[in-house]
């Protein structure tokens, strides 16, 4: 192997430990994060997750049932969709909300550590046995 190919294979083997490194830092570092908001600092995860506070549109069941000259078929509508909104609110508010929120980050942080440790682990060998090789 020639000096160049050597020095190419040899920055390729840091930088994709390095990258690595870095990915499973981050990957701990949600997985630590959502931990402790779950266990410990609960009020930390108010308002974290936008998807709990995004409401849909909605009229106040009052002012819908107040409706005047509404037909039939008007008011099924209505009542369907004061229905839908209820169920709406008991999955997207609370703890449910948080939960979710909450399982979605630590899946994405395990599967970062999952990827990023074999690739990590894989890499350096590969340095430190070359790095024998060489003294």
């Amino acid at each position: 192997m020639n000096k160049t190919t050597k020095t190419v294979r040899t920055f390729y083997l840091y930088v994709v430990a390095l990258l690595s490194l870095i990915f499973l830092a981050v990957g701990i570092g949600n997985l630590a994060n959502t931990t402790l908001k779950a266990t410990i600092f609960k009020e930390a995860e108010k308002r974290d997750y936008s998807v709990c506070y995004s409401y849909p549109y909605y009229v106040s069941s009052v002012d819908l049932k107040t409706l005047e000259g509404a037909t039939e078929n008007q008011t099924e509508k209505i009542e369907a969709m004061i229905r839908d909104y209820d169920s709406w609110q008991e999955r997207n508010t609370g703890e449910a909300c948080y939960r979710s929120e909450r399982e979605k980050r630590m899946v994405d942080s395990l599967t970062m550590i999952i990827i990023a440790l074999p690739l990590y682990i894989f890499h350096w060998m590969i340095i430190r046995r070359e790095k024998r090789e060489n003294e």
